[in-house]
């Protein structure tokens, strides 16, 4: 019985410190010309980007307010450059600084 209770509150502290193990990534993007991301249309403009490595999304910012949040996958890549990659205008993938993960969009 003492052993099962001891058990539960180390289960319960790991649970509850699992956001702690996830790692924010946020890359900042000057746009020159319009682009799209998901179903969101982006002006020229400064946009930063962030992610949670342990969520499926990507959240859009512009002056600091959220304006897109778009589904996606994480993928490795073969170098840590940081940039967004495009197909006609639509953004597919974002790779964030010093990281050899990217956002693969759809």
């Amino acid at each position: 019985m003492r052993f099962q209770k001891y058990y539960l509150a180390v289960l319960a502290i790991l649970t509850l410190s699992m956001p702690v193990w996830a790692k924010t990534f946020k890359q900042s993007v000057d746009l020159s010309d319009s682009k799209t991301i998901g179903s969101t249309q982006l002006k020229p403009g400064t946009y930063e980007f962030t992610a949670d490595d342990s969520k499926m999304e990507i959240n859009v910012l512009q002056k600091g307010k959220v304006i897109a949040t778009v589904q996606g996958q994480w993928v490795k890549t073969s170098d840590k450059t940081q940039g967004i990659d495009t197909q006609s205008n639509k953004i597919t993938q974002i790779r964030f600084h010093g990281s050899d993960q990217a956002f693969q969009l759809p």
